[in-house]
């Protein structure tokens, strides 16, 4: 049955295709007034497809210069020291954050914090700066790394305390 379905849709795309290409055959070419009306025609529509509330995702920032080494390092004791206390009363509090960057691709590691002492903006944004720093460091000395996708892990509320629990997160990739 799969096997139909999907063969019946390949021939219908095809069918579609084979109907634009002798469509555009048949057409003559437009004049260069007409190329540039064609994109005014086109924004009205392309208004409707966003919505003014959804943000949109940042662009990745340029490669810093001469990042070195204990730069990074500075920036992971400073993250320490702000997520050094994981005390909490719920497993909510609990929260994981993908820091710094392989040079194969992915977070070098995850760190857990409690947003009960920690502020989570100002976790988050040097989690993101030491990622951006490796990044860089990475790139800049030609780096390479294990190929290995670490698995975000799963945080819990323990005795209060988070704590970081392997091998049972929910998001495999």
């Amino acid at each position: 049955m799969f096997k139909l379905s999907q063969a019946l849709i390949l021939s219908i795309c095809l069918a579609g295709c084979n109907q634009v290409s002798s469509q555009n055959s048949s057409q003559t070419q437009p004049s260069k007034e007409e190329n540039k009306a064609q994109p005014l025609a086109a924004a009205p529509a392309n208004k409707e497809l966003h919505s003014p509330g959804v943000k949109a995702e940042k662009l990745p920032q340029p490669i810093l210069d001469k990042v070195s080494a204990e730069d990074i390092k500075q920036l992971h004791s400073q993250l320490k020291a702000l997520t050094q206390d994981v005390t909490c009363d719920t497993t909510m509090q609990c929260q994981v954050e993908a820091v710094g960057s392989r040079a194969c691709g992915g977070p070098s590691s995850y760190i857990v914090y409690s947003n009960k002492s920690a502020d989570s903006e100002a976790v988050k944004k040097l989690a993101s700066k030491i990622t951006h720093y490796e990044s860089s460091y990475n790139a800049q000395n030609r780096l390479v790394s294990i190929c290995q996708h670490l698995t975000r892990p799963s945080a819990q509320c323990v005795e209060n305390k988070c704590v970081k629990l392997t091998n049972t997160s929910q998001e495999t990739f």
